[in-house]
């Protein structure tokens, strides 16, 4: 048997074990259904609290972060740094509660507030900083998720450099957008721009004359 064969085995293993286990402990529990009302429970707040006039611009940002976060996700899943022992879906990583709810809509919320990038690294740390020292622990001390030669500070840095990689991106498409409309519209502008009507030769040496 080859090494990839033995791998291929390894994971169906460990995937058959890891279904039963949320199927019969996980699924439809008490933890579990405090998930699903927490994901959802999230998305009203930040559905009534959102900028609207800004919506496309905040989704684009809150996106870019939650494909930052699985990958980092995806990463420390695999190499073992930590666990969800308690997961909304069978699948590991499972992204909902951490990828694609916590971290950007609070993401989102501190992009919103801030006009500077001296506000939005405030807003960022006081939102990462939640997450982190305060959501973290307690999914730690509640069984929903474990450390395994990792901290909270690795993922508090982690998170505030994905944010400011985000924002730095996001700037960078507006202002291209912005800049390509502007080129465009001179273009056009000079295009549609009417000719002068040239003098009449003989009634400009009429008028030149006393």
């Amino acid at each position: 048997m080859t090494t990839a064969s033995m791998i291929h085995q390894l994971r169906l293993e460990l995937w058959n074990l890891s279904y039963l286990q949320w199927k019969t402990q996980t699924l439809f529990s008490i933890q579990w259904w405090s998930l699903i009302a927490l994901i959802i429970f999230s998305y009203v707040i930040w559905w009534l609290t959102v900028d609207k006039r800004r919506l496309t611009q905040i989704l684009l940002f809150g996106a870019l972060i939650a494909v930052g976060r699985v990958v980092m996700d995806i990463i420390g899943s695999n190499v073992a740094l930590w666990s969800y022992d308690i997961r909304e879906t069978p699948f590991t990583p499972s992204p909902f509660l951490h990828d694609l709810t916590l971290t950007p809509l609070a993401l989102m919320a501190a992009y919103q507030y801030s006009h500077s990038w001296k506000s939005f690294f405030a807003w960022t740390v006081v939102a990462t900083g939640i997450i982190t020292f305060v959501f973290f622990p307690l999914l730690t001390t509640l069984g929903f998720l474990t450390y395994y030669n990792w901290n909270h500070v690795y993922s508090f840095v982690l998170i505030i450099g994905i944010a400011s990689l985000s924002r730095w991106v996001l700037l960078g498409v507006i202002t291209m957008e912005q800049n390509y409309g502007y080129a465009k519209y001179e273009a056009r502008t000079l295009k549609f721009q009417p000719a002068m009507k040239p003098l009449d030769k003989g009634r400009s040496d009429q008028e030149d004359q006393p």
